[in-house]
């Protein structure tokens, strides 16, 4: 239920981003929010403190972003707090920027290695992913030394595991399966 109005919240200020030619504008507001709120540990906690009315959180959200982000989004805190929703606040930013990624046809790969991949290998990633998917692609690089060699990849759904780990992994599963006669 807490999700379906986030998304409902999302879609709304999706909507109204397109009928006013925004996306971009809004996309950079709506991250420059998300950023400030999960670095910022206290902000998260006064905004989730039950003790503190959601008049009040509402009045911290326009000060702290009054002249940085559109009146827009800030109407839409104001209609998230006014409904008593503030914990679905940052879901719907959430689900917003992926709106907006899927809009533009934008996918992030997370590509995660044995040792950190050089901007050649990187680079290479992201043009054959490119290619094969017709989107734009951002690489999030994340190295897990227990792959052993390789890369594991998600983007769009699908994993592609071509690290030693996996191939070992798959060779045991058929060494085990061979019957002696």
């Amino acid at each position: 239920m807490a999700q379906l109005a986030a998304g409902r919240y999302a879609n709304a200020l999706f909507d109204l981003a397109l009928e006013t030619s925004k996306i971009d504008v809004f996309d950079e507001e709506v991250k420059l929010v998300l950023d400030t709120m999960k670095s910022d540990k206290e902000f998260l906690t006064v905004l989730d403190h039950p003790q503190i009315s959601g008049d009040k959180k509402l009045s911290i959200l326009e000060k702290a972003f009054k002249g940085k982000i559109s009146d827009e989004i800030l109407g839409l805190f104001s209609v998230i707090f006014r409904k008593n929703r503030e914990a679905q606040l940052i879901d719907a930013l959430e689900i917003f920027v992926r709106k907006v990624k899927e809009h533009k046809g934008i996918e992030t790969a997370f590509v995660t290695s044995a040792k950190p991949l050089s901007e050649e290998q990187a680079e290479s990633i992201k043009e054959k992913l490119s290619k094969n998917l017709n989107k734009q692609i951002f690489i999030q690089a994340d190295v897990d030394e227990s792959l052993l060699g390789g890369v594991r990849i998600k983007v769009a759904g699908h994993i592609i595991d071509g690290s030693v780990k996996k191939q070992l992994d798959d060779l045991k599963k058929q060494l085990l399966n061979i019957h002696l006669a």
